[in-house]
């Protein structure tokens, strides 16, 4: 993002928004296409982004364009560009006190502000302390380090993202390449609430599973993709939420069940809500004549062993287990 400060008095004090920042409006249609516009090349993705390995982060940066509405915080990088002055343009990081060194003027506080508030401060300064009469200043933001969310679980491109603005889950899912045909109905999106687990999410420490609860009291929001799905995206519910600095978003792998043995469709099948023996037999295309529903066994792992057992058809079937039915004996 990029916005400059004329101090000159014919003016006013108003920001003059470089043509660049108006290619952010194209955002969401990129979005909707699946485009990953919160990538930017680097030497590791010059040749093509690849899935990162299993809990492993890239973080993806945005081009400065298109971050226009980011406030600026702690571990941002700006780049300071005093106009005729190239002794006190320079690129500088945002401490931990979220201020910049400015040079002449020492530090200046700009975390919470937009680039054109900060170039606007400092400007000021420049003019007030006597150093420019009339100085024109201008603020990029090379890096934004401090407004991310990551993305993890069953997605084409997991990492960590700069938030442009606005970005809700669904817009995340899409700029992450989508879901990997192992994904499941159900996203988790992990919240915290104290600053500091947001810093420590910055940082790197992000949950590696849906099942993590946010140590600092935040909370999980489980939100199911095929409600979307059966209301035509009428109603994309969770779907539009809109992220927060520090959101972890899960996909789930899909949880699967096995049917074997006198059945017409044998297989593997996704797992849905309230699954019985009766449910699976239908999706295994139903028993054939020589089955014998009588003789229906659940191999079920428990710490590692298999323990089968005989079941009804009413019996609940869990993630993982195998519905095996046997022939008839007669």
């Amino acid at each position: 993002m990029s916005n400059c400060w004329s101090a000159f008095p014919a003016l006013g004090r108003r920001p003059v928004l470089r043509i660049r920042c108006l290619l952010a409006a194209a955002f969401g249609a990129l979005a909707l296409c699946g485009a990953s516009w919160a990538q930017v090349p680097s030497d590791a993705s010059r040749g093509g982004i690849l899935p990162a390995a299993p809990g492993v982060l890239q973080t993806q940066a945005l081009p400065s364009s298109t971050v226009s509405n980011a406030r600026i915080g702690s571990g941002d990088v700006l780049r300071i560009t005093v106009l005729g002055q190239p002794d006190l343009s320079a690129e500088v990081g945002v401490n931990d006190r979220g201020s910049v060194a400015v040079a002449l003027i020492g530090e200046v506080p700009v975390a919470g502000l937009s680039t054109s508030d900060a170039a606007a401060l400092i400007a000021d300064r420049l003019r007030k302390g006597g150093f420019l009469l009339q100085p024109e200043v201008s603020v990029d933001a090379v890096q934004i380090r401090s407004q991310l969310v990551s993305v993890l679980g069953e997605v084409r491109q997991p990492g960590r993202y700069t938030i442009p603005g606005r970005l809700t889950v669904l817009e995340l899912l899409a700029t992450a390449g989508g879901l990997t045909d192992n994904a499941d109905q159900t996203v988790t999106l992990l919240r915290l609430a104290d600053p500091a687990a947001v810093a420590a999410s910055a940082a790197g420490n992000v949950p590696a599973s849906p099942d993590a609860v946010p140590a600092d009291g935040g909370r999980r929001i489980p939100i199911r993709l095929g409600d979307a799905t059966a209301s035509g995206g009428a109603s994309r519910g969770g779907l539009d939420a809109e992220l927060r600095t520090g959101d972890v978003v899960y996909v789930e792998r899909k949880k699967l069940f096995y049917i074997h043995g006198e059945v017409n469709r044998p297989g593997a099948y996704p797992m849905e809500p309230g699954m019985t023996v009766m449910r699976a037999l239908a999706l295994g295309g139903g028993a054939n004549l020589r089955a014998s529903l009588k003789r229906i066994d659940i191999h079920r792992s428990v710490n590692g062993a298999d323990q089968p057992f005989r079941a009804g058809i009413a019996e609940p079937v869990l993630p993982g287990d195998t519905v095996y039915v046997n022939e008839s004996l007669f």
